[in-house]
């Protein structure tokens, strides 16, 4: 009898996941949610979602399916996430609005946010284009009437000119737009694995990025000009893996940059 009970405990394990086959990206969620079961160190703290169109901008539109109410659900999921994991999230758009590119990063420079990410939904003219890719800013903008950066006084400079302070900023910025290919990268790595799809990093110089004061990055969860993207984009468990593997990548990058100063 004991023999038999411990044949019948072992196939059953063997029935409930033993196999190393990884499951299928259509099958079931995709992803168990994120545990965090040790605390969350460094400067990073406040992190700005936000997500891409809205309003009278759909953004791309396929399949039924647009860009804007898709971006929207899964920021939101990536927001209860963070906040899991004992971030301050801040969205730069809560429901259906219109707000403009610029003023998109501007949220996250006035609240002098740690991190800030964009989320969008792809398209190309060929249907059989499909993957995720998160990209990174290429360029810094900073306007003549913009401050000085974080931590400088211009009564700390010497000759407070504008030349001196695209100098500072420059400085500033060039930090950080390597942090940002950094932050790109582990997030595309979450994404492969968490997704089961193709994903890459690329840099670019959109408005939401370059005029970005902090670490950003803005990432294209999957093509919905592709009919079989935009069959898994339509479904919840899909939205919902999506925005596990964000976050997961953001708090492998807060993470190692934690470590870095311990």
């Amino acid at each position: 009898m004991r023999r038999l009970f411990i044949l019948c405990i072992s196939f059953a394990a063997a029935s409930w996941g033993c196999s190393t086959t990884p499951p299928a990206p259509r099958s079931g969620l995709l992803r168990s949610p994120p545990q965090y079961r040790q605390p969350l160190t460094g400067a990073i703290r406040t992190i700005v979602i936000d997500a891409g169109h809205g309003g009278h901008d759909p953004g791309a539109s396929h399949h039924g399916l647009r860009e804007k109410h898709l971006a929207l659900d899964i920021a939101r999921r990536l927001r209860t996430n963070l906040q899991e994991a004992g971030l301050t999230v801040v969205m730069t758009r809560e429901t259906d609005q219109f707000i403009s590119l610029s003023g998109r990063p501007s949220v996250a420079n006035r609240l002098g946010a740690d991190l800030f990410v964009s989320v969008h939904i792809n398209a190309n003219k060929s249907q059989r284009v499909s993957g995720a890719e998160v990209y990174y800013p290429r360029v810094s903008a900073v306007s003549k009437t913009a401050a000085w950066p974080p931590s400088v006084r211009s009564a700390e400079v010497g000759v407070p000119s504008m030349t001196v302070k695209q100098i500072l900023w420059d400085l500033v910025l060039g930090r950080t737009r390597s942090q940002s290919r950094r932050l790109a990268t582990d997030i595309c790595g979450s994404m492969r694995q968490g997704l089961q799809v193709g994903c890459k990093t690329r840099s670019a110089r959109f408005v939401v990025l370059r005029e970005a004061w902090m670490p950003s990055v803005l990432v294209e969860v999957g093509y919905v000009s592709n009919a079989t993207e935009a069959q898994r984009l339509n479904r919840s468990d899909y939205r919902a893996a999506a925005a596990t593997s964000i976050a997961q990548g953001i708090v492998s990058y807060i993470r190692d940059i934690g470590a870095q100063h311990i």
